[in-house]
């Protein structure tokens, strides 16, 4: 593999790594909007702890793909 297609795939990688970070972002908004509208203390409590721990992942995804962003440069 010639290093062009090493950066090339690089490339592909953060840019789905990205992607993925904004669709769980998505999600996570949707999560605590569902906590919100939950008639039950309990489903509230446990969607908003969801939501953050999708947040959590997306933003180790985001950093991890900063970095090999950064490898590029």
């Amino acid at each position: 593999m010639t290093t062009g297609e090493r950066a090339g795939n690089r490339e592909r990688t953060t840019a789905a790594m990205h992607s993925t970070a904004t669709q769980l972002e998505e999600a996570e908004a949707t999560l605590h909007r569902s906590a919100e509208a939950a008639p039950e203390e309990e489903a509230r409590r446990r969607l908003h702890s969801l939501g953050d721990q999708v947040t959590a992942e997306a933003q180790a995804i985001e950093r991890r793909a900063d970095r090999l962003d950064d490898q590029e440069s």
